[in-house]
C-alpha cells in the first residue's frame, strides 16, 4: 500500500513539474508581417518585421542599403533577432500578435534622413497585418 502511495505522489510531483515547465515556455510567435502600429495607412515607409520559420527581416529606413536579415530565438515572452553577420541585435517583447521594440537592449535603430522616415522609439509596438 505504501508503494502505491509513493508512486503516486511520485508521478504527481512528476506531473506538476511537467505542466509547469509547459506553462512557462516560449511565447508563439505568428509568421507574418508586423508593421509599425501608427503608421499602418502607410503601407510602402511603414516600418516593419516579417517573420517567418527560417529568418527573419526588419526594415525601418527606406534608405538604408544594408538589409537587415537574420535569425531569431525566443525566450519567454523575448524574441532576440541577431543579423547574419553577427553586427547587430534587435530585440522584441512578444505580446497578442504584436512586437514590442525594447531600443535599450537592442542596436541603434537610426534614420539616415528624418524627413523622410518614421522613427522606432523603446516600446514602439508592431501589429501583425492579418490578411
Amino acid at each position: 500500500m505504501k508503494k502505491i502511495y509513493s508512486t503516486i505522489i511520485i508521478v504527481s510531483i512528476f506531473l506538476l513539474i511537467v505542466f509547469w515547465s509547459f506553462k512557462n515556455n516560449s511565447a508563439i510567435v505568428k509568421d507574418g508581417t508586423y508593421v509599425l502600429a501608427e503608421t499602418e495607412k502607410e503601407p510602402v515607409t511603414s516600418p516593419r518585421v516579417n517573420i517567418s520559420q527560417e529568418e527573419i527581416f526588419f526594415t525601418y529606413d527606406v534608405l538604408s542599403s544594408y538589409l537587415i536579415v537574420g535569425d531569431y530565438t525566443i525566450e519567454r515572452d523575448v524574441l532576440t533577432m541577431r543579423t547574419r553577420d553577427d553586427k547587430y541585435k534587435y530585440v522584441f517583447q512578444v505580446a497578442d500578435n504584436k512586437l514590442i521594440f525594447k531600443a535599450d537592449e537592442s542596436s541603434e535603430v537610426k534614420l539616415l534622413n528624418n524627413q523622410l522616415g518614421i522613427k522606432i522609439t523603446n516600446n514602439s509596438v508592431f501589429k501583425l497585418v492579418e490578411d
